[in-house]
């Protein structure tokens, strides 16, 4: 009768020890399992670091074989002012003669010279409003400087008119240098280019 009582005891203590024991089983694999996770991340990212200083790697060996490309058969050059304007005089037209600040309104496209419509301004009663008198500050006196006249302009679009066109040199790709897949890749891609900007 007494182990009878005690088996209750007995298992109310087995199970004391044992959930703890389940517990702190549980917990490790977590603590593992997160360490596993910050291993797999650490992973990932030097698998990109990697990949990255692989592609630094192969564009600065490929630099080389680029400008020897670009010397002996593209010849290739930065742009110049005369893709743009023809003429020194059109060039200097654009840059303002003091200042130093570059506004968009400056750079205007010739246009023909249309007869503007006159325009009668429409007379409204003066409001007289109660102002204190303010004593007006004195300053330098200085004229605004004309930032192009307009025979200056004037000659520099007829002289632009005049000048004939250079004809450039265009390098055509050997053959030989590119294989037919590449060859075919670089021209279906140029044609592609040329369709979304028409």
């Amino acid at each position: 009768m007494a182990v009878s009582g005690f088996k209750g005891f007995g298992w109310l203590l087995g199970i004391a020890v044992v959930s703890p024991a389940c517990y702190m089983v549980s917990s490790q694999v977590a603590a593992e399992r997160g360490r596993v996770e910050a291993v797999e991340m650490a992973i990932l990212d030097a698998r990109k670091d990697i990949r990255a200083l692989e592609t630094e790697f192969d564009t600065r060996a490929n630099l080389a074989q680029l400008e020897r490309w670009n010397g002996d058969i593209l010849s290739l050059s930065a742009p110049r002012p005369e893709q743009y304007v023809s003429s020194d005089a059109q060039l200097a037209a654009l840059r303002p003669v003091e200042g130093g600040h570059q506004y968009a309104s400056l750079v205007v496209p010739a246009a023909t010279d249309l007869a503007l419509a006159e325009v009668k301004p429409v007379e409204q009663p003066a409001v007289k409003l109660a102002l204190p008198k303010v004593a007006p500050i004195q300053t330098a006196d200085a004229a605004p400087a004309p930032l192009v006249s307009r025979p200056t302009l004037q000659k520099a679009l007829a002289t632009a008119a005049t000048a004939k066109p250079r004809i450039q040199k265009v390098a055509m790709i050997d053959s030989g240098l590119l294989s037919d897949a590449t060859f075919g890749d670089l021209v279906s891609s140029a044609r592609r280019e040329r369709g979304t900007l028409r």
